[in-house]
């Protein structure tokens, strides 16, 4: 009988999945999951695939703190047999995942490729957009998807090593990037790659990038595989271990309820539903069961794609963005994030084998970071006795609404007169950390931009966990003797999209409307520091504390490709870098 190809495809998958459940023993010694010399054997040929894998809001001591807890072939096979900085941080200040997942391949900040955050004010517009999306496009299928923009990578300025793969190579270069998340899959893929997917309760992609799925999506999609952990109940996956000795109690401060899951363990996966729907979908992404689907989807997009199978690298992105959402409704704290993290481990453990078996061994990389770090629950950080509390966003604005008011009543309108039923608001728009003012009405008002945006500034550094105040003007002419500080915050800053002032609050005070949870998008380190581990053939297994950032990523990767770095990198190889870099001959 003959076989179609998605029906090849599709059998191949089951073998896989049952091939994974395969005792250790099971396995061909040459093929075994224990550290072996093969991981470390120096070799200077190309590889076939680079796996760029991110974790999204994996803070960077969790890989130290929760090491003694990990398997032999996760983390600490890469850990092991890897390049280990430990000392990584991201050279900006506004680190949320638009900006993350722009810059990790770019090799540049915001202040070159423009994606500043996840939303921003565009002032041509009059309206809030979305730093992965544009009102041109639409979700592929149709109707799968809210909002009012589709994916696009077009708001990130800079090119990418995709993008200098695919015209190094004449498009013969494959690059697939998935995720949970539109942006987390779009940005690392470039302008022109052979896929980009992400998850609305099926996989998708925009008419950006094509009008129809490719067969194996609609296949994978079809399978039901997505409905496989409806009704189930997320428990700890080790019931031998002590979860509050190595996170906090399961009850901690600050501790959100998720998609209907509750504040403590076990917590149902099914959004409250009776049967499969989108509140389903939801707590699926906001459990670790998550990422095990996006895993399943990689793998069959690897094979169905042809991925690292012949001489031509290919790049593969997978950007696991359940530990995110975790983190936003739990807390870093949590035993929530401690079990996604072990369970993160099982996952790394099974894309080896996965990529072991299907690309060979030293014939592929991995390069794994996050996209930013997060902040405690301030609830958490009190209690420890720092100084740290919630600010109200939207109360905060409307009392700068107020000074201003109240501030500049005196000024003359030579055109129409405010109303009492409709006031011209002083500022046109908050999107944190950026304030924009409303200049039209400050020039009707025959009013200096600058010089209402310092006053301003001034009555922000008043308020209550408020650490600094930036103008435009500041950022614009530059700062007088910039420390740390002051450089993560110019090198987040784009004028064209950038606001009239730019707030930033002491460590541990968080900048929002949520009553628990917590987030991240500052310059303090427990949101700039993050792993990076890099894998592959010429790497010796060693750790290291020299300073890097996660932008390196962008050179490393390039040089495993045997590609030049895009054109807007700003960062060489790495200290350490045992491999002798390579030059276009």
């Amino acid at each position: 009988m003959r076989l179609s190809i998605p029906r090849i495809v599709f059998l191949f998958m089951l073998v896989v999945a049952g091939a994974s459940q395969l005792p250790e023993d099971a396995w061909p010694s040459s093929e075994s999951l224990l550290v072996s010399n093969a991981d470390t054997a120096p070799t200077r040929h190309r590889v076939k695939l680079v796996v760029l894998l991110i974790f999204d809001q994996m803070r960077g001591d969790y890989l130290d703190r929760w090491q003694p807890l990990f398997a032999e072939n996760g983390f600490r096979r890469l850990l092991r047999n890897g390049l280990w900085y430990t000392h990584c941080h991201y050279p900006y200040a506004t680190t949320s995942t638009g900006p993350g997942h722009a810059s990790l391949l770019s090799g540049t900040s915001p202040a070159k490729h423009g994606v500043i955050n996840n939303e921003w004010y565009d002032r041509h517009a009059g309206a809030e957009v979305y730093c992965a999306g544009m009102n041109r496009y639409h979700t592929v299928p149709l109707n799968t998807q809210k909002g009012k923009y589709s994916g696009t990578p077009e708001r990130c300025l800079s090119e990418n090593v995709a993008d200098i793969l695919k015209a190094t190579t004449a498009g013969k270069g494959k690059v697939l990037a998935v995720s949970l998340k539109d942006r987390s899959a779009i940005f690392p893929a470039g302008r022109s790659p052979d896929g980009a997917y992400w998850f609305t309760g099926q996989f998708v992609t925009s008419t950006y990038y094509r009008d129809t799925l490719p067969r194996w999506v609609t296949d994978f999609n079809r399978s039901g595989i997505v409905d496989r952990w409806f009704d189930k109940t997320w428990l700890r996956l080790r019931d031998d271990l002590d979860y509050a000795k190595y996170s906090g109690p399961d009850d901690g401060p600050g501790e959100g309820t998720g998609r209907k899951q509750g504040i403590c363990f076990p917590h149902p996966i099914n959004g409250g539903l009776n049967q499969p729907g989108p509140a389903y979908y939801e707590a699926l992404a906001n459990s670790p069961f998550g990422n095990d689907l996006l895993l399943e989807f990689a793998k069959a997009g690897l094979i169905a794609e042809g991925l690292g199978q012949d001489e031509i690298p290919d790049l593969l992105s997978i950007s696991f963005a359940s530990n995110d959402l975790i983190g936003h409704t739990w807390g870093p704290d949590s035993q929530e994030v401690l079990d996604t993290t072990l369970r993160s481990d099982l996952n790394v453990a099974d894309l080896l084998r996965f990529l072991d078996m299907h690309i060979g061994r030293n014939q592929y990389a991995v390069v794994l970071t996050a996209d930013h770090g997060i902040c405690p629950n301030p609830e958490v950080s009190a209690k420890e006795g720092k100084d740290a509390r919630r600010i109200d966003d939207k109360q905060l604005i409307a009392a700068a609404e107020a000074f201003l008011q109240q501030e500049f009543s005196s000024s003359t309108d030579p055109g129409k007169e405010d109303t009492p039923t409709k006031p011209q608001r002083w500022i046109e728009a908050s999107s944190p950390p950026y304030v924009y003012l409303n200049l039209t009405l400050l020039e009707a008002k025959k009013l200096d931009p600058a010089s209402v945006a310092e006053r301003l500034a001034s009555w922000f550094r008043t308020q209550p966990g408020m650490l600094r105040v930036y103008t435009r003007k500041q950022l614009l002419t530059g700062l007088t003797q910039p420390d740390n500080l002051d450089r993560k915050v110019l090198a987040s800053f784009y004028p064209e999209r950038s606001g009239d002032l730019y707030l930033l609050l002491k460590p541990y005070y968080l900048l929002g409307s949520y009553l628990s949870g917590t987030s991240h998008g500052t310059p303090h380190p427990y949101d700039t520091h993050v792993p990076l581990l890099i894998f592959g053939p010429g790497i010796v297994g060693e750790q290291r504390d020299d300073p890097v950032t996660p932008l390196h990523a962008t050179p490393i990767v390039a040089d495993f490709l045997h590609l030049p770095p895009p054109r807007d990198c700003e960062y060489t190889l790495p200290p350490g870098w045992p491999r002798k870099p390579w030059r276009k001959p």
